[in-house]
């Protein structure tokens, strides 16, 4: 059921497309919250998960091999901490785990237009402009996903780009046969490291740290629902986001 599109086309007169713009920004930003603390809790168990596990082993022969009674013990005490701790981030990793939403069928031209009325104006607050180029192929993707991930980068896009801007929006049809979603983002500098991942940068000092967690969150989003996500540099000092669901019908 293409409910995006059929809120985007309410009537402004009757008094309710504000309001229901404004519960549909909520319930993306909702949702686009719980997919950072799923993120973070995947990365955690990712980055300490490993060093415990050797921790643990090195305990462990410690205590097979011991030389006296105190390091006998002192292997010990660092078992029961270490499983202790392990304990603690697995309560923590399943506490943060959101649940999948159940997928739902959308148009593109629902995900772009709903996208789109509700960043426009907003872009246009900050001195900006968004333009769709080109027509819209007639295609469906998983419309929870896509909207949470093409909203976050027009947001991303309406905070980077230099006022008097545009920012360009494309929807083509890739060689495999899906739908690839193109945005231009003047003032974007493409990272330098792998945006597949949330770990800090090896020098944050000259890494914008919220361009990075935004497109990390959004990879996450698009490779765990089967899809791609990558960032090139392109002329002027503009960058394109290159976003491929995982299929179009």
């Amino acid at each position: 059921m293409e409910w995006w599109w059929s809120v985007m086309a309410e009537d402004d007169s009757r008094g309710e497309s504000a309001e229901q713009k404004l519960a549909m920004l909520d319930d993306l930003r909702q949702a686009e919250r719980r997919a950072v603390s799923s993120r973070v809790a995947a990365v955690i168990a990712h980055l300490i998960g490993t060093p415990l596990h050797v921790i643990a082993g090195r305990a462990s022969l410690i205590r097979g091999a011991p030389t006296d009674a105190t390091v006998a013990e002192n292997a010990r005490r660092i078992e029961e901490q270490v499983d202790k701790l392990a304990k603690r981030i697995r309560a923590l990793i399943d506490y943060l785990t959101a649940p999948e939403p159940a997928p739902r069928e959308d148009s593109v031209r629902a995900v772009v237009d709903g996208a789109l009325a509700l960043y426009s104006p907003i872009a246009e607050v900050r001195g900006l402009s968004l333009k769709l180029v080109g027509d819209i192929p007639d295609a469906s993707v998983e419309g929870t996903s896509a909207l949470i991930v093409l909203t976050s980068l027009l947001s991303l896009a309406t905070r980077v780009a230099p006022r008097g801007a545009t920012s360009e929006l494309s929807v083509t049809r890739a060689a495999d046969g899906r739908v690839a979603f193109e945005l231009s983002v003047p003032g974007l500098v493409p990272p330098q490291g792998r945006i597949d991942s949330l770990e800090p940068p090896e020098q944050p000092e000259t890494a914008n740290v919220e361009e990075l967690q935004v497109l990390s969150v959004c990879s996450a989003i698009v490779r765990r629902n089967g899809g791609q996500l990558e960032v090139v540099a392109g002329d002027k000092g503009i960058a394109k986001i290159r976003y491929l669901p995982a299929r179009a019908a």
